[in-house]
């Protein structure tokens, strides 16, 4: 496989005005550190409190920054069209409100060294096209929109995992409920419906059962969890009146991702990166780790590890 002409970063954005020019700054700086040209790829859809106009002057003044408007509020639409306007032979998804670490440049040039199919995974992942292309890239979900793809991408091509969190990297991630309402403008009923809407994408997309869910909020109390019981299984019987299927597979897609992870670590694939990175580590939260105890086919290895492999968010 020959060393990538192009790489693309891509990204879907809505209202992310406040993050939207450092993150892009950032993303330059890996750009620039990657060692073959790049561009920049971005889904507005539609934003409505000046990220739209920022992304317009930037397209203005860079030849290697392209814009997609669109009407679309489901972020697997924003992540598909800004594949289909990239060329890239390598996709470097990235997020509008992370400003990301300058050092990440260095794993990604030393990703694309290696000239492979197997997706890169970190705080910025990245992915060859012909991947992405083979297992019919991103579906129009409202959420859960990676984990969909990343599942049979990874089962089909395999995974180099060097998980990390930089200090340096200044993350504005968003929890599940306000990401969502930045797509959303009007009433409360509106929103509910928004989240519902992406709860029963998540099921769609990570290919979870009812008890998949509840076990990953464990650590809720009594009532919550009652509450949440009916939330979720009224968001799976929404998911299978649906058009878009879950992708067939014999575990979820949040157990393939993580399970690929872990053994990816187990043999120490980073090593094959020539990045004088920190050493990696997967976060976790507490729930999560009691899933994998009971879920994930690698995680007794991992717990036997010492230094340990993961560690508690």
């Amino acid at each position: 496989m020959a060393l990538a002409e192009r790489v693309s970063f891509c990204a879907t954005n809505l209202n992310t005005a406040d993050r939207l020019v450092a993150s892009l700054d950032s993303i330059d700086v890996l750009g620039r550190a990657v060692g073959v040209p790049y561009e920049v790829v971005v889904a507005d859809g539609p934003s409505t409190d000046g990220a739209r106009e920022l992304l317009e002057h930037r397209q203005r003044q860079r030849a290697d920054f392209r814009l997609v408007r669109h009407a679309e509020r489901r972020r697997g639409a924003g992540r598909r069209l800004a594949f289909e306007a990239s060329s890239g032979a390598v996709v470097i998804p990235f997020d509008t409100s992370i400003t990301y670490a300058a050092a990440y440049g260095g794993l990604l040039r030393a990703y694309l060294q290696l000239r492979t199919d197997r997706m890169l995974f970190s705080e910025i992942c990245a992915l060859s096209r012909r991947s992405i292309e083979e297992v019919g890239g991103w579906r129009d979900l409202i959420g859960a929109e990676d984990v969909d793809l990343y599942g049979p991408l990874i089962e089909r091509f395999g995974l180099i995992a060097w998980p990390v969190a930089l200090r340096e990297s200044q993350s504005a991630r968003m929890g599940a409920y306000a990401r969502q309402m930045r797509y959303v403008q009007g009433s409360s009923v509106r929103r509910l419906l928004r989240m519902y809407a992406t709860q029963r994408d998540q099921v769609i997309g990570a290919n979870y059962r009812v008890r998949d869910l509840m076990a990953l909020n464990a650590a809720k109390p009594p009532a919550r969890r009652a509450a949440l019981w009916g939330w979720f299984t009224f968001a799976a019987i929404g998911a299978r009146f649906r058009p878009i299927r879950p992708r067939k597979a014999a575990r979820n897609n949040y157990l393939i991702l993580r399970d690929a992870i872990l053994e990816s670590l187990l043999r120490g694939d980073y090593k094959s990166l020539a990045w004088d990175g920190p050493p990696p580590q997967l976060l976790l939260t507490p729930a999560e780790i009691g899933y994998l105890r009971r879920a994930s086919s690698a995680w007794g290895r991992v717990e036997s590890r010492d230094p340990p492999l993961y560690g508690v968010k």
